[in-house]
């Protein structure tokens, strides 16, 4: 046990370790750039926020919520899962992260706010280009859906790391609380449930409203094997050798 506690701790150190000045450029010009493009969207549909379109508002906030919960499930997933540090691209700026995190979950408790943010923003920043400059017809609801639909996307995909960081913290601040108690945001109840190894299930981590559903059918580990199936690999291999278990 002391053995393999040691291993544990000198990969969590080595991962640590590979946190670059290279990517720490990379997330502030990725926060920037959100920051950049999303007040741009929002200058765009602002003249559109009137109240006979106060539902559509709503709903497509409320149907956000539930898409960027759903993402934030297959990104987890699939960083957790599949690749490891070698992979291209992505493997030393971001599933790294997650190989960290399995070692020292409390970790992320400790990254500042660009280091727990940076890989989010990067994600939203395509689709707020986007949404900055397109034209929303003045009379067409489906436009102002759509576009209030995908703004609130991406708004809940860049904090969806946040909200994972306050799924760890012992004490959040008294407002984050009463939104974990009431289950708008994940909860700190919902994630443990992820952080029991082989960490195989709960990905979802913006809300949680889609972890129990997700798991009654089986969702994740029928893509798990319909993966293995088709191309040999096993999954959750690399996250094993950092954790130091047997891959399942």
């Amino acid at each position: 046990m002391n053995e393999e506690f040691a291993k544990r701790k000198e990969h969590a150190a080595l991962l640590a370790s590979q946190y670059t000045s290279v990517k720490r450029f990379g997330e502030v010009l990725s926060i920037a750039s959100f920051f950049l493009f999303f007040c741009l969207t929002f200058l765009n549909v602002w003249p559109h926020f009137q109240i006979e379109n106060a539902w559509i508002i709503v709903s497509a906030a409320f149907i956000g919520m539930i898409l960027a919960d759903m993402f934030s499930g297959l990104v987890h997933w699939g960083a957790d899962t599949w690749g490891g540090l070698s992979t291209p691209f992505v493997g030393k700026t971001f599933i790294r992260s997650f190989r960290e995190h399995h070692l020292d979950p409390f970790q992320i408790t400790r990254h500042d706010w660009i280091e727990a943010n940076g890989d989010n923003c990067m994600l939203t920043v395509p689709a707020l280009i986007v949404l900055s400059f397109v034209k929303i017809s003045q009379d067409s609801k489906k436009e102002v859906f759509i576009v209030t639909f995908v703004t609130m996307v991406a708004f809940w995909v860049s904090l969806t790391n946040q909200i994972h960081k306050w799924a760890h913290t012992l004490k959040p601040p008294k407002w984050v609380a009463f939104l974990q108690d009431f289950k708008i945001i994940l909860s700190r109840r919902n994630h443990q449930i992820h952080h029991h190894t082989p960490f195989d299930r709960y990905y979802c981590i913006t809300t949680g409203w889609l972890n129990p559903l997700l798991g009654s059918i089986g969702f994740w580990k029928r893509m798990e094997n319909t993966i293995s199936w088709a191309t040999g690999e096993k999954p959750r291999k690399d996250d094993a050798y950092w954790t130091v278990q047997q891959p399942n």
